[in-house]
């Protein structure tokens, strides 16, 4: 039995630190107000995960820290680097395996051969805090990958989809999304995104370059809300102008 520490205890952090605990594996999960999943092996903790030395301190013998924390969107240039920073440090200084939670976005198929080439000042962000991790693997200083995902689905995700779609569609409301109905899109249910991270902090091969998640579904938006409202026996919806 190993002791495994989650940063964020969101839908994917929460998503993993349930599917270890019942694997019987021991959990440490991390949030500033220490939330998250109530199980017998799963123990939360209230701390400032951008406090090195508090971080540190949870994190010395552990094998592997899962990061599944972000700032809000909003805060992403102010608030990511200082919490991806400590994060860092604290795998190096513990040596505890470093499993990083990433999200892409490209407008057409991805692949794991495409370059890093953000258009956005978030997009830089992340972009950058991959380079840092990626050069200390390189220089022998921690073992980390990271698992890339795409919009979430799943029960207390937060994506464009569960926010501006999901609830709507189950009341029978008009809908509006910002974006085209009909094209093709790549889900990543949170459910599979946790899988995914386990599974690369399993393996010999994962360190030192990034993991796509198997997308969930590649069904439009319009194909997506109405699948959910046939599933939930939901009313008819309509689409907002």
């Amino acid at each position: 039995m190993s002791l495994h520490v989650i940063v964020g205890a969101g839908a994917t952090g929460s998503a993993t630190a349930r599917l270890l605990a019942d694997a019987g594996e021991q959990v440490r999960l991390v949030t500033r107000r220490g939330g998250g999943p109530v199980h017998e092996r799963i123990e939360r903790v209230a701390a400032d995960a951008t406090d090195p030395a508090r971080l540190i301190g949870l994190v010395t013998g552990v094998v592997a820290l899962f990061n599944c924390a972000m700032p809000p969107y909003d805060r992403w240039p102010e608030e990511f680097p200082p919490l991806a920073n400590a994060l860092l440090a604290t795998a190096e200084h513990t040596g505890a395996d470093y499993i990083m939670l990433g999200y892409g976005a490209v407008d057409g198929p991805v692949t794991e051969d495409l370059p890093m080439a953000p258009t956005s000042v978030k997009g830089r962000v992340r972009a950058q805090i991959w380079h840092d991790a990626h050069a200390a693997c390189a220089a022998g200083r921690v073992r980390v990958t990271e698992v890339r995902a795409n919009d979430f689905l799943g029960a207390g995700a937060y994506s464009p989809f569960t926010l501006t779609v999901g609830a709507p569609v189950l009341a029978g409301l008009p809908v509006a999304y910002p974006g085209d109905l009909d094209a093709p899109h790549s889900w990543s249910y949170t459910g599979d995104t946790a899988r995914t991270l386990i599974a690369a902090s399993r393996h010999e091969g994962s360190w030192g370059r990034a993991w796509h998640v198997p997308a969930t579904s590649d069904a439009p938006v319009r194909e997506l809300a109405a699948r959910l409202a046939e599933a939930a026996g939901a009313p008819p919806h309509s689409w907002a102008a």
